[in-house]
């Protein structure tokens, strides 16, 4: 075998080619995006990117790195990686080897990795099928850091690409009820129209946050994650469709789109006494725009309250679910003491967010 060649690089324009290596390539995902993993620079953290190219400088796979950092303590997280181009898995246990070396270069005392491999499913060309060796074996299995979004699954809605009733194939996998939903939000008078300025975004968002104080439930503040929503719609790996009806916003989604597919990441609508069913308009208009642009599937995301999941269940959807995250344990001292810890931090998210940007 050729000898493999990674390099830890912050180039602009290494960055840059990486963001359209994740277009491109139907292994691309969001959590990879520049824009995505600078975002957590308002904690006072660090992004880097482990890349692999071919003599001709075509990227071969590639690893976006997140080093949290509270003092001195430091964890190295990658949120999903490494991705791979087809036929390069044989680069995954040096990518392995180079983030374990990494992680004692940096003095993280914790490093996770969560790979992306599913090994059955109607859209393989979209991950790994089979699980490589890792060159050093792992310390354990399991999410020990939650504050670096991973995933632990697609909802995967398949989208017929290709085919001539792709839409009406989409629509018989929903469940009656959401059929008949969808129908009745297409007669209230439902406009679809997308936030594309900074002002228009930030007003969808402040619906968000909204919701999310109304319904007990947290998300980032305008203040941090703002600039990096403006900036991933601007790069075009974002888009967030919006309701409104008589002129007012009644709804609005946030999706990204990476690795020739959308993915719902989070959204809000008003709860009015007359329900225009706006959830139901936005996600049937979110397949629709998905199904003409010839994706294979739209990931409809897991997670939210049991009501939440019903309705995401309603569009169809097969779950894809993806390996528990390994990690290496490199200062046990240091880990020892973070486990302890770990059940007060969770418990003050809030004041704890406040002091890790103090150390900033």
């Amino acid at each position: 075998m050729k000898e493999i060649r990674l390099h830890i690089t912050n180039s602009t324009n290494d960055w840059k080619d990486w963001d359209h290596f994740l277009a491109k390539s139907k292994r691309g995902i969001y959590l990879q995006l520049s824009d995505w993993l600078k975002s957590y620079r308002a904690y006072g953290f660090e992004e880097h990117l482990i890349l692999s190219k071919d003599p001709s400088g075509q990227i071969q796979g590639g690893m976006g790195l997140v080093l949290a950092k509270a003092g001195p303590l430091k964890i190295l997280v990658t949120p999903y990686g490494p991705v791979l181009d087809e036929g390069k898995e044989e680069l995954f246990p040096a990518f392995v080897s180079e983030f374990y070396a990494f992680a004692k270069k940096s003095g993280a005392f914790l490093a996770q990795l969560s790979a992306p491999i599913i090994t059955t499913s109607d859209f393989q060309d979209h991950f790994m099928t089979s699980q490589p060796a890792y060159p050093i074996e792992p310390t354990g299995k399991g999410l020990l850091f939650k504050y670096v979004t991973g995933l632990s699954a697609f909802r995967a809605v398949k989208l017929f690409a290709g085919e001539e009733d792709a839409y009406e194939k989409v629509r018989s996998n929903y469940k009656a009820n959401t059929r008949r939903d969808v129908n009745k939000s297409n007669r209230m008078g439902n406009e679809l129209v997308f936030a594309e300025g900074a002002e228009e975004i930030q007003k969808a968002y402040d619906l968000i946050e909204l919701n999310a104080e109304n319904q007990g439930y947290a998300v980032r503040s305008w203040d941090d994650f703002g600039p990096t929503l403006i900036s991933l719609v601007n790069s075009g790996h974002c888009i967030i469709p919006c309701c409104q009806n008589e002129g007012s916003l009644k709804g609005a989604l946030i999706i990204f789109e990476a690795g020739q597919k959308l993915h719902y990441i989070m959204g809000a609508t008003l709860r009015e006494k007359k329900d225009l069913l706006v959830g139901h308009f936005l996600q049937d208009q979110v397949i629709q725009l998905a199904i003409s642009k010839g994706y294979d599937f739209y990931d409809i995301s897991m997670g939210g309250s049991p009501g939440v999941v019903r309705f995401k269940e309603g569009f169809g959807g097969e779950v894809l679910p993806l390996p528990e995250p390994q990690y290496w344990v490199l200062k046990p001292a240091q880990f020892f003491a973070y486990q302890k810890l770990l059940p007060w931090v969770q418990k003050n998210k809030t004041l704890v967010s406040k002091i890790v940007k103090r150390f900033k």
